[in-house]
């Protein structure tokens, strides 16, 4: 860049420059919801129909099944898809929605408390497990068979502890992590395993 180029461009301190970001960002997640309401007011639509036809006591178990997420999201899609009186443009959000339609004035608003990082991992890891094959009754199965399926259950257990302590002793997944600790960790799952 030139001298006289530069004298005449005027930066931005960055004080100023991270607020003007942050407000960009916000900006776009705000539009992002917004222009996903009608798509979750449809898949509310379409699970309202598909809960007509499943038998009593299994639909929770088929949201999230098929869906990975959890049955109280799948009630607010509904909800909102049964709120005939009011569109989903009218809100600003499916938070927006359940605000106005609970009362929860402070619902999902950003000075709430939020769980804490390591959570959604944990729920994702967990939604993983095969509980089928683990809620086999114990007398239905062989000795081997049984034997396998705990060596399984160990094997997953682990696999959860390990991952959720990754997040907090990885270097790049935590400022506080390091590589001794994942080595240490490493260490102790390969052994844990081995013993499974």
């Amino acid at each position: 860049m030139s001298t006289a180029m530069a004298e005449t461009t005027t930066t931005r301190p960055l004080k100023v420059l991270v607020t003007l970001i942050q407000k960009d960002l916000q900006a776009g997640r705000d539009a992002s919801e917004r222009a996903g309401m009608p798509y979750y007011q449809a898949a509310g639509e379409k699970m309202l129909e598909a809960k007509a036809q499943i038998k009593h006591g299994e639909f929770q178990a088929w949201i999230k099944r098929n869906f990975k997420i959890s049955v109280s999201h799948a009630r607010r899609y509904m909800a909102l898809a049964g709120s005939e009186k009011k569109l989903a443009s009218s809100f600003s959000s499916l938070s927006d929605f359940i605000r106005k339609e609970t009362g929860n004035t402070t619902y999902n608003l950003p000075h709430t408390v939020r769980p804490k990082e390591w959570h959604e991992p944990v729920k994702t890891i967990v939604n993983s497990v095969d509980t089928e094959r683990l809620n086999i009754k114990r007398e239905e199965l062989k000795r081997a068979d049984e034997r396998e399926a705990q060596r399984e259950l160990a094997l997953q257990l682990i696999n959860i502890g390990y991952r959720v302590l990754a997040t907090k002793l990885h270097p790049d997944k935590n400022k506080d992590g390091s590589k001794a600790a994942m080595w240490r960790l490493n260490a102790v799952r390969d052994r844990l395993k081995l013993h499974a």
